[in-house]
């Protein structure tokens, strides 16, 4: 199979001088000439040059990479209380529907399942059960896990947000079309923008795009709550929100950003991968019964 945009390839193409030399990295565009991104910098290759390309499988990602990314993630999105317990970082909102509002994640790699009493405690003394999040390689006998999910990345690229609007915060519009109570939104350690697009005085797509650091200091976008309102699909909105938030997050200071999509939505795992995104890591929930 031929590769395509946001695949990973080696790309054999002459120099100037008649030498043949190798790039790989993620295709960003398959016409002429051909662009591969690696490292932040795009490559760009006259099809001409071109001696062979090929898809090549993706590079392994360090369990270290995934905690890191995982702390990002977390920052961007606090819940309504948040505590370290016994190297798991325990979130919280009673009442909010959603695993992510209410789980633990092994952040540290102190955590492990032999250091589960302190969060049993902190979730008890909220009045939920204990609800673990784990990300792939992450703990050593993990048990089975639900609502799989798959964390996409790509680059942060500034562009055009053409009717767009983004804000700081939330406006009504925004909390109603969305569903989900400003004090999630908005709890995040770093920045966070709001982009809606409004019609007929309705807000009718929105998303929001928290931009925080990793264990290493680097910027993340993380964009989430895409939505569009039913009578408005299929016109392209969400990808409209999406590059804005995007450019968001390239203007705040992120060089990548991420998403999560459920693994077995078809739709949205296309949607993304063809908007250039791969996949980085899974994780999943389990709630003790």
């Amino acid at each position: 199979m031929s590769p395509v945009s946001g695949d990973r390839v080696v790309v054999r193409h002459l120099l100037d001088t008649g030498a043949a030399t190798d790039v790989i990295g993620r295709l960003v565009a398959d016409g002429d000439p051909v662009v591969v991104e690696r490292g932040g910098a795009e490559h760009v290759i006259a099809r001409s040059a071109i001696v062979a390309m090929k898809a090549v499988p993706p590079r392994p990602v360090r369990a270290s990479e995934i905690r890191s990314l995982d702390l990002a993630r977390a920052r961007g999105w606090l819940s309504l209380e948040h505590a370290w317990v016994d190297g798991w970082f325990c979130r919280a909102a009673p009442g909010v529907p959603g695993n992510r509002a209410t789980c633990a994640a092994p952040l540290h790699p102190d955590a492990s399942l032999d250091r589960l009493a302190g969060p049993r405690a902190w979730f008890a003394e909220r009045g939920v059960p204990l609800r673990l999040t784990v990300s792939d390689r992450l703990i050593r006998g993990a048990p089975p896990l639900d609502q799989q999910t798959d964390v996409l990345t790509g680059p942060a690229a500034a562009g055009p947000a053409d009717g767009v609007g983004l804000a700081d915060g939330p406006d009504a519009g925004w909390l109603s079309l969305v569903g989900t109570p400003a004090s999630l939104v908005t709890a995040v350690d770093g920045a966070v923008r709001f982009a809606s697009i409004v019609d007929g005085g309705a807000t009718v797509a929105a998303g929001r795009v928290a931009i925080t650091a990793d264990a290493a200091g680097n910027m993340w976008g993380g964009i989430g709550s895409v939505t569009v309102a039913s009578a408005h699909r299929r016109q392209g909105l969400a990808t409209r929100v999406m590059a804005a938030l995007g450019a968001a997050a390239a203007e705040a200071g992120a060089s990548r950003v991420y998403l999560e999509v459920v693994r077995d939505n078809d739709a949205a795992q296309a949607l993304y991968r063809g908007l250039g995104f791969t996949v980085h890591h899974g994780y999943g929930y389990w709630t003790e019964s």
